[in-house]
């Protein structure tokens, strides 16, 4: 536990004593009027932009536009509601001390809420090195980065054409299905090897073929040298490809490196953790086919830690 674990649980903690001081009645409330603002506009966004369409052409913002206009819409109609259903509110009720108590759990809630806020933030932001390896090396702001994952793949479709990468994430098929390259819109050329989290992901990987009846990965420190390589170099040059600028496949750069090999196989991600990292690795049918293929027997794993740039993994696979 770090410096940042201590903070985000502080805002929970902060958030719980302010539920406690407003009760549940009110704390409740206005849980619903906010959060309901937020479903509101992510419901009807598609008519408020047929409607600016008819008015104003804003190109890749018009979704975005249209989403915060219609969450905005909706929370002050929401707020006109709660503020009329608080105002008929008893005092004696509101001051009940049961009601006092249970309103730590709205308060909980919020702060849960803003934690997942400030951790996304906190990865996300372009703070110094030091700070992001904080927050990414936080257990619960790890923890709470997946949950801003999902959202951040929920409102993806509002934003990706305004806002490119937000929050990174990304995985690309495999070499033998294309030659899909993804151009970054950065280059970074002092990121750093992580050989604490490669441990940490190999045995991720190992429970997910373990539970499922099949022999665990060996650690492969040539292959090791391979991924951080490719991991780096994507880094360095701003691509994401499993077929690099100089037309070099997975099986090109282990054979240079004089790995042998019968068969082999490659995952390639970019995440603001290892675990957001493994996460959509096992939730792509060709990557979680690699992790899970028998016929693999040892893994080499290349983290690559460039700051609130996220981290560049590279996984290579061969008998």
């Amino acid at each position: 536990m770090n410096w940042v674990d201590l903070i985000l649980l502080l805002v929970i903690l902060l958030s719980a004593i302010v539920g406690w001081h407003r009760g549940f009645i009110i704390g409740f409330i206005d849980l619903i009027t906010w959060t309901g603002s937020i479903v509101m506009g992510y419901l009807f966004y598609p008519y408020t932009a047929d409607l600016m369409a008819k008015i104003i052409k804003m190109g890749p913002w018009q979704l975005p536009v249209a989403f915060i206009l219609t969450s905005l819409a909706a929370r002050i109609l929401l707020g006109i509601i709660a503020n009329y259903i608080i105002r008929r509110v008893p005092y004696e009720a509101n001051e009940n001390p049961a009601n006092k108590f249970l309103g730590i759990l709205p308060g909980l809630v919020n702060g849960w809420l803003y934690a997942v806020l400030l951790s996304a933030l906190l990865l996300g932001m372009p703070l110094s090195d030091r700070l992001n390896a904080e927050a990414r090396d936080s257990r619960i702001g790890s923890r709470l980065a997946m949950q801003s994952e999902w959202a951040s793949s929920k409102l993806s479709p509002l934003f990706d054409d305004a806002i490119k990468q937000t929050i990174t994430s990304l995985t690309v098929k495999s070499p033998e299905s294309g030659t899909e390259m993804v151009k970054l819109s950065f280059t970074y050329d002092k990121s750093k090897a992580r050989p604490d989290l490669e441990a940490k992901m190999l045995e991720l990987v190992n429970q997910e073929r373990t539970k499922r009846g099949l022999q665990p990965l060996q650690p492969d420190p040539e292959l090791t040298l391979v991924a951080r390589n490719q991991s780096q170099d994507m880094f360095r040059r701003g691509y994401f490809a499993h077929i690099n600028p100089d037309g070099k496949d997975p099986f090109d750069r282990m054979k240079d490196a004089h790995v042998e090999f019968r068969s082999a196989g490659e995952n390639l991600a970019l995440a603001q953790t290892m675990e957001i990292a493994h996460r959509n690795l096992m939730n792509s049918p060709g990557h979680r086919a690699n992790i899970l293929q028998p016929k693999f027997g040892r893994l080499g794993i290349g983290i690559m830690d460039a700051g609130y740039y996220g981290l560049m993994v590279s996984q290579e696979f061969r008998n």
